[in-house]
């Protein structure tokens, strides 16, 4: 996929200006899925003095979530480069869950009345924000599910490109509460507010924490203005979780080493 022609091994999945995904097959068996951050204006490479590249970061979310049996796809390798056909570009490939599809587009695929329990979706994002990870993205799109639906359904956390990583479970926190709001605006209109209350208590919360959530709900935005700011706080409170970290846990925190995978040019 890296040329003008795609291998006939390859199963192209999305193609947008930005983004290129497709699968492929793996030496040991099973598929790989590729995601590419194509056509990387020239400021993003100056932001890699900075702050690690995007696929660096989701690579490492998605390992921790791994290690720590949060349902999501294994990690296998980032890398970035340049290319005639694709510019500058950041790759990530992870191992394909076989028989899943967008949660998003199964429950389109299905009548708003379907009694589906969407309790998972509360339990995972539980278990995600105790191993401190916020999402940051938390929508049905960026949740894969077992095809055909079972109920309640087996889901897997994916596209953790705007996700961040803390010291300690986050649980009560803004940043986790991000994350359950903009899982309650994506299906709130699908679904009665009644059933969304029954599913946040798969989350662990009480009365009085569900009825705060649902109060917050009201005021919650997911347009682009609003998002910047909810992710610009998350990053905040993520660099002043690791500036002030005891420097035993840092040391423990030291990044493993990342499989690394160097692309034709």
């Amino acid at each position: 996929m890296m040329g003008a022609e795609a291998r006939p091994d390859q199963k192209l999945i999305k193609a947008e200006p930005g983004t290129l995904i497709w699968t492929e097959p793996l030496p040991e068996g099973g598929r790989a899925v590729v995601k590419m951050y194509r056509r990387r204006p020239l400021l993003d490479s100056v932001r890699r003095w900075f702050t690690p590249f995007r696929v660096e970061r989701e690579h490492d979310l998605l390992a921790h979530l791994y290690r720590n049996g949060v349902p999501c796809p294994e990690p296998l390798w980032w890398s970035h480069g340049t290319s005639h056909g694709h510019g500058r570009h950041e790759l990530l490939a992870t191992r394909e869950i076989p028989g899943t599809a967008p949660l998003a587009e199964q429950l389109r695929a299905t009548a708003a009345t379907t009694a589906w329990d969407l309790t998972p979706l509360f339990q995972i994002a539980r278990r995600m924000h105790e191993a401190g990870v916020s999402h940051g993205a938390c929508y049905p799109t960026n949740l894969l599910v077992s095809v055909p639906m079972r109920n309640p359904p087996d889901l897997y956390l994916i596209d953790l490109a705007h996700g961040c990583r803390f010291s300690r479970s986050i649980v009560g926190t803004p940043p986790a509460e991000f994350d359950i709001l903009d899982m309650l605006r994506a299906i709130e209109r699908r679904y009665p507010l009644s059933n969304c209350e029954r599913w946040i208590a798969g989350y662990g919360l009480d009365a009085a924490g569900i009825e705060r959530l649902m109060r917050r709900l009201e005021h919650h935005r997911i347009e682009k203005p609003w998002r910047h700011l909810h992710r610009a706080e998350t990053d905040t409170r993520a660099a002043w979780d690791r500036l002030t970290r005891p420097r035993a846990s840092r040391a423990s925190a030291a990044k493993p080493q990342i499989p690394r995978h160097t692309p034709q040019r």
